[in-house]
């Protein structure tokens, strides 16, 4: 949506299980202008050299290699990655900061917090504003961090 808003071209890497799993993630984007592509697919840099049954560790990959290797031959291209990262993450600490909210409003906290991984952000953004409130002696909830196992990261 950013990029047609700012009139700019889009094109994203999508991890194959999300593409196959999540088509109407696909047709958001493409709906504001994106071109989409699966990891593993016709343009990505190792079409054809996995066996389908490898799920996230090479997708990934992929789909990260393929991004930089494209914004490295244009100087008119810039590479974002979409999770785990500094401006992914500082947004989604509204996760937490809601799940905070609606805890005091039953006038309860959680005694243990469980999320999975997977990329990471949904995690990082849930758990982090209680890690802060932890360390600032504020909360006490245990943190577990758990991978999906049907697509490891």
């Amino acid at each position: 949506m950013a990029c047609a808003f700012f009139g700019l071209d889009c094109k994203v890497f999508m991890v194959r299980v999300s593409y196959d799993q999540k088509p109407y993630r696909r047709a958001l984007m493409e709906a504001f202008g994106a071109s989409v592509t699966a990891s593993r697919g016709t343009e990505t840099s190792q079409a054809g050299r996995f066996s389908p049954s490898i799920h996230s560790p090479m997708d990934r990959w992929d789909c990260h290699f393929r991004g930089r290797g494209i914004a490295a031959k244009d100087p008119n291209t810039k590479y974002a990655l979409g999770s785990v990262l500094n401006h992914v993450l500082l947004h989604q600490t509204v996760i937490g900061l809601e799940a905070i909210e609606q805890m005091a409003m039953a006038d309860d906290e959680p005694d243990v917090i469980i999320g999975c991984t997977g990329g990471g952000s949904n995690f990082a953004g849930l758990v982090m504003p209680y890690l802060g409130r932890k360390i600032k002696g504020q909360g006490k909830a245990r943190v577990v961090a758990r991978n999906r196992q049907p697509a490891p990261a």
